[in-house]
């Protein structure tokens, strides 16, 4: 098995009109990326709040069966509410410039593999995880677009198993050392202003530029308190596993033109494949 290259797939095949509209909105914004590295994308917004990609988010959300945010409200209330009637509001509330995200819900949960320690988790309210998802189906694309083949975490048809492959690929070539490291609280620790530079680095258009500094900005709600910082994008966001890809490519490029092999998976990172190194 070898590492594949991550691209949205291709739209419905044939001629006419594309069998899935939102995947070929997916593929145009990729492929348009691609082809010129330096545009800056300026008209998404509407595109973010298009009934059926609104939809596709409502489908990705209900799929993952989460928990409620701080409204209490759950995904079978919605549907007893109605989800084309919810959707329609957030429609009207992004169009006309009222939507406002809520906190998120903070928990903690077991930090796997380390016996005692927690990591927090923030749940946000389901019609906020929807819009959520209506951004990263329309800005995922224009990013991937960029990212390098050394970045494994988060990214459409890779996984663990690509990023271990490239190790055993490297072994094969004769590296033997490896060195492992993680960035510590990474979700947590992403400062707002540098994340946004990185992002505007795609893109400029202004709606969603402050749609995206509103929900970083969301804060969190724990013991009924609720807190803001100027750091950290919500472990557990819809929007958040992409926002840390774009955040750390920048070290991805960085590391670019160095000596050895890079592998990524999230913050976790194997940032030498070297013959001779001390460890």
């Amino acid at each position: 098995m070898s590492a594949v290259s991550a691209s949205p797939a291709a739209p419905g095949s044939g001629r006419g009109v594309p069998a899935d509209p939102v995947r070929a909105l997916q593929h145009a914004l990729y492929r348009a990326a691609r082809a010129d590295p330096g545009r800056r994308f300026h008209a998404l917004y509407d595109k973010v709040r298009r009934r059926d990609v609104l939809w596709r988010a409502w489908v990705m959300v209900r799929s993952n069966n989460g928990a409620p945010g701080i409204d209490k409200i759950t995904l079978a209330a919605v549907e007893e509410y109605g989800v084309t009637r919810l959707l329609d509001e957030l429609a009207s509330e992004l169009e006309e410039g009222r939507y406002r995200p809520m906190p998120a819900r903070r928990v903690y949960i077991p930090k796997p593999g380390v016996r005692g320690e927690q990591r927090p988790l923030s749940i946000p309210p389901v019609r906020d995880r929807i819009v959520q998802a209506a951004v990263k189906i329309v800005l995922e694309p224009v990013f991937e677009a960029d990212f390098l083949p050394c970045s494994f975490g988060f990214r459409p048809r890779l996984s663990g198993h690509d990023a271990l492959q490239v190790l055993v690929d490297e072994c094969s070539r004769g590296r033997r050392w490896v060195v492992e490291t993680d960035i510590a609280s990474c979700f947590s620790a992403i400062p707002h202003e540098r994340l946004m530079e990185a992002v505007e680095e795609r893109i400029c258009d202004q709606p969603v530029l402050k749609l995206l500094r509103m929900m970083l900005r969301a804060g969190v709600m724990e013991e009924g308190q609720v807190r803001r910082e100027a750091a950290g994008t919500p472990q557990g966001g819809v929007f958040s596993p992409v926002m840390c890809n774009v955040y750390l490519h920048r070290l991805d490029r960085a590391w670019d033109d160095r000596d050895g092999v890079l592998c990524r998976y999230a913050d976790d990172r194997v940032p030498r494949t070297l013959r001779e190194v001390a460890v």
